[in-house]
């Protein structure tokens, strides 16, 4: 291989990898924004279940409200760790970690309130689809997450004494609005009193 073969190939190889880099560091970079943006609503549907529980008869007792308190607090420290990670470069020593607690804390309590839940019928339906579609997303932003050690994650939601599966999913915003309001539609359809603002 002469000299100006190699000088090719080496400059291909440089731009292919600082390609690549870029990319990468822009993914890096829209996880924090999509989670970012999918906070608001991942409050959003918090309040959908209990605008569903109230519709339909279901009374929060203050142990529960204690609860929802709790997961309420979970996603304003989510979004303070979030913008912590992104304030300098490199992050801050602990930033991630912060990050990783808040979205345990949030999928601790949310499962804590959903397992004290006393429903059934099409009502347990909408709420676990709901539930599924909300701990289904935060296993998708902590898939993208910069770790290399595996966090463990709910395979499974329990409302009331009934298990349903979680499986990753990424979705943004829109999709996620989506998904939740096809399960209330879904509900609506069978019976299951659906105000307008349990809807995304």
């Amino acid at each position: 291989m002469n000299r100006r073969i190699f000088t090719k190939l080496a400059s291909k190889t440089l731009l292919l990898m600082l390609t690549m880099g870029n990319a990468l560091f822009l993914a890096g970079c829209s996880v924090w924004s999509d989670i970012l943006n999918w906070i608001p609503v991942g409050e959003a549907a918090l309040n959908s279940i209990l605008a569903l529980l109230s519709a339909n008869g279901v009374a929060i007792a203050p142990a529960l409200q204690a609860i929802v308190t709790l997961i309420e607090t979970a996603f304003n420290d989510l979004t303070a760790a979030v913008k912590e990670y992104q304030s300098t470069t490199p992050p801050p020593a602990g930033a991630l970690a912060k990050v990783q607690a808040a979205f345990k804390a949030i999928t601790d309590q949310f499962s804590n309130f959903l397992s004290q839940l006393g429903v059934s019928g099409g009502l347990l339906s909408v709420i676990a689809g709901i539930a599924q579609i909300v701990f289904s997303t935060i296993a998708g932003f902590v898939n993208q997450l910069p770790t290399t050690v595996a966090l463990s994650q709910r395979s499974t939601v329990a409302v009331g004494s009934k298990s349903f599966p979680v499986v990753a999913k990424k979705r943004n915003v829109s999709q996620f609005k989506h998904d939740v309001n096809v399960v209330i539609d879904a509900g609506k359809a069978i019976g299951v009193n659906c105000p307008p603002n349990a809807y995304l």
